[in-house]
């Protein structure tokens, strides 16, 4: 895992003489410590190659460890994310959920690499999923893809909308879902914001993003870092940045 954006906090620094990854054992005859040593900062990519950050504030890598208090990060797993995992572990929900899928984008019916979202088997068998657009897809379609849900085992439906006011009542669904959405001419805070209010408490928002640092937004301006399920990025292989957070 490796911290958020770029971690620019007032920290104690302990740095072992050795470049060993072996975790520091608190023998302080091979740690220097500095006091209140000031501000430091990593940019994102420089956190890979070997280096691992937990929720408990402390990096390892080849230089040794620096540790930060408080603990109040949160971890990025330097996987290469997978939007049908994502959706998965959003809807990870017992019983039937309701889903809003935000920015579903257009239904026509494709396959293979090129699918269009309702024809990847992102959503589970006894789900009721709202998707909803500013765009209207073509009658014949959305008719295809209602009937393709059905098939998969789920109730698809579409409403015409705005999401940076969605007209839902506040605490209305289970599971929100978005994919290569939160990069449009918007203010993302808004949309984000919108999704956390129709979530019910302790319902899920899933989010396949290639917008840079989209988490800062989500979990820093908006969920709060408690609200951390998992978020995944591997930007040496692929500019997305995925995850799941829930309303807390």
């Amino acid at each position: 895992g490796w911290l958020p954006g770029a971690v620019n906090r007032q920290c104690d620094i302990a740095l072992r003489s050795s470049p060993s990854l072996m975790p520091w054992n608190g023998d302080d005859s091979i740690v220097t410590t500095i006091q209140n040593a000031g501000p430091f900062s990593m940019s994102r990519r420089s956190l890979f190659g070997g280096t691992v950050v937990s929720v408990i504030g402390v990096w390892c890598g080849d230089y040794g460890a620096i540790s930060c208090a408080p603990a109040n990060a949160y971890m990025i797993d330097q996987v290469e994310p997978d939007e049908r995992d994502i959706y998965t572990e959003a809807q990870n929900i017992v019983g039937p959920i309701r889903v809003l899928w935000v920015g579903p984008g257009d239904m026509v019916v494709r396959s293979g690499a090129a699918a269009s979202g309702v024809y990847k088997n992102l959503f589970k068998a006894g789900s009721e999923v709202i998707a909803v657009d500013l765009l209207k897809p073509k009658f014949a379609d959305l008719r295809d893809a209602e009937q393709y849900a059905t098939r998969q085992g789920y109730k698809l439906r579409f409403q015409q909308g705005d999401a940076t006011k969605l007209n839902f009542q506040d605490d209305t669904f289970d599971v929100v879902v978005s994919s290569l959405f939160l990069c449009q001419d918007f203010d993302p805070v808004v949309v984000v914001s919108e999704i956390r209010r129709v979530l019910k408490p302790g319902g899920r928002f899933g989010f396949y993003e290639h917008v840079e640092d989209i988490d800062k937004v989500i979990v820093g301006k908006v969920f709060g870092e408690a609200s951390v399920i998992k978020i995944e990025a591997y930007p040496e292989k692929v500019n997305i940045l995925a995850g799941v957070v829930k309303k807390v």
